[in-house]
C-alpha cells in the first residue's frame, strides 16, 4: 500500500486568511514549501472563481480550489498531479442566480424576504464597508455566478425559520463570518467525494485535512480524515459534533493566520506518525 496522497482543504477567510485584513503574508512560504512537497491545496470557500483565481496565482504552482460554498469544483485534475493544460471545465454543482432567485421569490413570503437585504441592492459603498475590501477586490467579490450574498435582520428563530423554507425548495442558505448566502442546495462538503475519486482513480487514496473556523465549514470538517478548527479573532472556538469515531480533530490555539500554520504542523505530525506505525 502506497502512502496517501494528503490534501489540505482550507476555508480562506477568518482560517487562512486573517479576519480584518485578509493577510497571510507571514505563512506563505510555508505553503510554498507544502506544494512543493507534493501536498495538495485547495482553498474551499465562500469566494467567487474570480476571487479564488486571484489567490491562485500568488503561487509557484496551479491549485485546485471550491468555490462559492461547494458550487463549483475548478482544476481539479491539479489533484492527480496533472498541468495546468489539463485543466478541463469546472464540475458545477450550483444553481445560476437567476434560477436561484425565481426559487427563492416563489418559497418565502415577502415579510421573510424583507429582513434580507442583498448586496447587489446596496451601493458600492455599503457593499464595501460590509466585505472590507474596496476596488477591484470588490468587484471580484461580487462576481457571483452560482450565490448571492445578503445582511439578515431578524431574529435567531427568523434565520433559522428561513433556511427550513429555503430548504423546501432546494436551496441552502448559511451564514459566514460578515455575511449570510443564498445558494443551491449544496455546501463545502460535497467536493470531498469527488476529490476522493479523483485521487483514488491513481494509484494513492486521499486522506484529506480540512481546516475552518465558521459555522458554514462544519460539514467539510466533519467529511474529512484531520479536521483543525481555527479560533477567531476574538477567542470563539467553533464547536461541532462528528459521528466518525475514527476522526481526529485538532484545536489550533491562535487565529489566522497562524493558527493555520499550528494547526497544518499538528496535522502533518499527526500523518507523520501514524505513517511510521503503518509503513514501518
Amino acid at each position: 500500500m502506497s502512502e496517501p496522497q494528503i490534501i489540505l482543504m482550507t476555508d480562506l477567510d477568518g482560517t487562512l486568511l486573517d479576519h480584518d485584513t485578509f493577510g497571510y503574508e507571514s505563512v506563505k512560504s510555508f505553503m510554498v514549501e507544502l506544494i512543493h512537497a507534493g501536498i495538495k491545496i485547495i482553498p474551499n470557500s465562500s469566494k467567487t472563481s474570480v476571487e479564488l483565481e486571484y489567490f491562485c496565482k500568488d503561487f509557484d504552482a496551479p491549485l485546485a480550489y471550491v468555490c462559492e460554498n461547494g458550487a463549483a469544483i475548478h482544476h481539479l485534475a491539479v489533484v492527480k498531479g496533472q498541468a495546468s493544460e489539463a485543466f478541463i471545465d469546472p464540475i458545477v454543482l450550483g444553481k445560476p442566480v437567476s434560477v436561484l432567485m425565481d426559487h427563492w421569490t416563489g418559497c418565502l413570503s415577502a415579510q421573510l424576504r424583507e429582513l434580507c437585504v442583498f448586496l447587489d441592492d446596496l451601493s458600492r459603498v455599503d457593499q464595501a464597508q460590509i466585505l472590507g475590501l474596496r476596488g477591484e477586490a470588490l468587484d471580484r467579490a461580487m462576481s457571483r455566478e452560482y450565490s448571492r450574498l445578503f445582511v439578515f435582520k431578524g431574529s435567531e428563530d427568523t434565520f433559522h425559520r428561513i433556511q427550513d423554507e429555503a430548504k423546501k425548495f432546494d436551496l441552502n442558505v448559511v451564514r459566514g463570518g460578515r455575511v449570510s448566502q443564498l445558494s443551491g442546495y449544496h455546501d463545502k462538503a460535497d467536493s470531498i467525494s469527488i476529490v476522493r475519486q479523483t485521487v483514488s482513480s491513481g494509484p494513492k487514496n486521499a486522506l484529506i485535512v480540512a481546516l475552518g473556523d465558521g459555522e458554514n465549514d462544519i460539514n467539510m470538517l466533519c467529511h474529512a480524515d484531520i479536521a483543525c478548527v481555527i479560533p477567531s479573532k476574538n477567542g470563539e472556538i467553533l464547536s461541532f459534533n462528528t459521528n466518525r469515531s475514527f476522526q481526529k480533530i485538532i484545536h489550533a490555539s491562535k487565529p489566522a493566520p497562524h493558527g493555520w500554520l499550528e494547526a497544518v504542523e499538528a496535522a502533518l505530525e499527526l500523518i507523520s506518525i501514524e505513517s511510521r506505525n503503518c509503513y514501518g
